[in-house]
C-alpha cells in the first residue's frame, strides 16, 4: 500500500501548483529548495521521488521545470490548535487532524488551520468555534487580520503598525487594544496571514 503524503509533501505539491497558476511555468528544484529553505537539492529530489511514487507529480525527464501535480495533493488542511479571538492563549504546533476542505478554496501554499476561541474578531464574521484558515508567513500588510504570537500565546487580530509601535486590534469594540511597544518587555512575532474561514459544521465561507 502506497503511504498517504506527508505535510511537507502537500505543501510542496501546493507549492508547484500555486506558482504554476501564478507564472504558466512550474519551479525548478531550487526554487522549491529556496523557498522551504532546504539545504541541498537532495533534500528535495528525495520528496519529488516519494512523491511521484506516491502519484501525486509527473515528471518530464530533463527538464528543468518539468514538474506538474498529477492530483489532489491534500485532502485537507491541518488543525494543529486553537488561537484566541480574545485574549491571547496558547496554540499547539502538532496537527490534532485534518479539517476536511480543499486547499485550493484559500490563498497560500503552506496552509493551516486553528479553531477559533472568543468573539473578539465576531464583527469580521469571526466566531467562537469557527475554523481560521492561516497561511503561514512571516509578514502581513498593515490592518491584514494576521495570526500572532504574542510572547508565548497566539491570538487573532488585525495587524497594524503606525509607527514604531505594533497594535492588534478586535472586531468587537468590547475588546481592548493591545499594543506592544518597541523595547518593550512582549515579544511579538507573525505565525502567518488569515486568508479563510470554515464554519464548523458548514463549508468555506
Amino acid at each position: 500500500m502506497v503511504s498517504r503524503p506527508t505535510e511537507r509533501q502537500r505543501q510542496i505539491a501546493s507549492f508547484l501548483k500555486s506558482e504554476s497558476r501564478k507564472s504558466g511555468i512550474s519551479p525548478t528544484q531550487r526554487e522549491i529548495a529556496e523557498h522551504f529553505g532546504f539545504a541541498s537539492l537532495n533534500s528535495v529530489r528525495s520528496h519529488l521521488r516519494l512523491m511521484e511514487k506516491k502519484g501525486m507529480l509527473n515528471r518530464l525527464p530533463g527538464k528543468a521545470r518539468g514538474l506538474t501535480v498529477k492530483c489532489s495533493p491534500v485532502l485537507g488542511i491541518p488543525l494543529v490548535g486553537d488561537i484566541a479571538a480574545g485574549g491571547p492563549q496558547m496554540a499547539y504546533q502538532e496537527p490534532e487532524e485534518i479539517v476536511l476542505a480543499s486547499p485550493e478554496l484559500f490563498s497560500g501554499s503552506e496552509l493551516f488551520a486553528l479553531r477559533v476561541k472568543g468573539d473578539s474578531m465576531k464583527d469580521a464574521g469571526i466566531l467562537n468555534g469557527d475554523i481560521a484558515v492561516i497561511n503561514r508567513q512571516s509578514n502581513v500588510v498593515d490592518g491584514e487580520i494576521a495570526a500572532v504570537l504574542l510572547d508565548d500565546e497566539a491570538t487573532l487580530k488585525y495587524f497594524h503598525r503606525p509607527d514604531v509601535t505594533i497594535l492588534l486590534r478586535g472586531a468587537n469594540p468590547t475588546f481592548s487594544d493591545i499594543v506592544i511597544s518597541e523595547g518593550g518587555r512582549r515579544s511579538v512575532s507573525v505565525l502567518g496571514k488569515y486568508v479563510g474561514l470554515i464554519r464548523v459544521n458548514g463549508g468555506p465561507s
